[in-house]
């Protein structure tokens, strides 16, 4: 059994994908919440000097949402050809477009603003991504793509 370290900062962010879907496929792995303080340091042994990596018997990987496919492929939740990884990576994309909306607001440093911008996501933009999600949902009979997601 290979052994799987799984390296992202103590919050869910871009790692708790990673961290589902290895739970999802039941693998064993070491949970490795990185500090702020040894972040630094493990930064530069990082292969993009980034988080999260997926690292399976020493060999490291990187990019959140290529692990996700390389799990989601590993543990059956791709698509049984091309069209249905399509329909898949398509809404993981938008997933993806809905965090940098929510990132963009975490990261604002002036509060006054930050508010502001959170107020308008809430408004005008989370209410019509989370209906097309739910569309989504429907139209799949309860999943997100091709009865798998």
């Amino acid at each position: 059994m290979p052994k799987v370290v799984f390296k992202y900062f103590s919050i869910k962010g871009l790692g708790e994908g990673g961290r589902m879907l290895l739970a999802y496929g039941r693998v064993e792995f070491e949970d490795h919440r990185v500090t702020e303080e040894e972040w630094p340091d493990l930064k530069t042994q990082t292969p993009f000097g980034q988080l999260p990596v997926l690292e399976i018997d020493g060999k490291q990987y990187a990019q959140s949402l290529a692990i996700y496919r390389y799990l989601g492929r590993k543990f059956g939740l791709a698509g049984e050809d091309l069209e249905e990884d399509f329909q898949i990576d398509q809404v993981l994309d938008f997933f993806y477009d809905i965090r940098l909306k929510a990132a963009e607001v975490f990261h604002e440093t002036d509060k006054e603003l930050q508010a502001k911008m959170q107020d308008d996501l809430i408004k005008n933009y989370y209410p019509i991504v989370l209906k097309k999600l739910d569309d989504i949902i429907i139209e799949n009979n309860g999943h997100l793509a091709v009865g798998k997601v």
